[in-house]
């Protein structure tokens, strides 16, 4: 999981939408969907995720989001799959573990 946490120019563990796709084998563009349709929903999601470009393999600016651990949480908690279930055991120990 570490793997995934990058930190942002204002020393904040962040995480792209890119690189969560990829770890929960996912597509990005669902990714991005499920991302977007927690937009209208969330009243604090300009504090969880930030709207980016990166670019795809070709150097062309494809849309991105970083998001902040809350914004990842709210988000990967939505997944399904094995990869999902593995990440929210361990959520689950480490909160115990607190």
């Amino acid at each position: 999981m570490n793997d995934l946490i990058q930190i942002n120019s204002s020393g904040q563990a962040v995480a792209s939408s890119r690189d969560i796709a990829w770890h929960f084998g996912k597509r990005t563009d669902h990714v991005l969907r499920d991302i977007d349709a927690l937009k209208k929903d969330v009243p604090n999601f300009g504090g969880m995720f930030f709207e980016a470009e990166l670019p795809d393999s070709y150097g062309r600016p494809q849309r991105a989001y970083f998001m902040n651990r809350d914004g990842f949480s709210l988000l990967a908690m939505g997944f399904t799959g094995k990869a999902a279930l593995e990440w929210k055991v361990k959520y689950i120990e480490a909160f115990n573990a607190m």
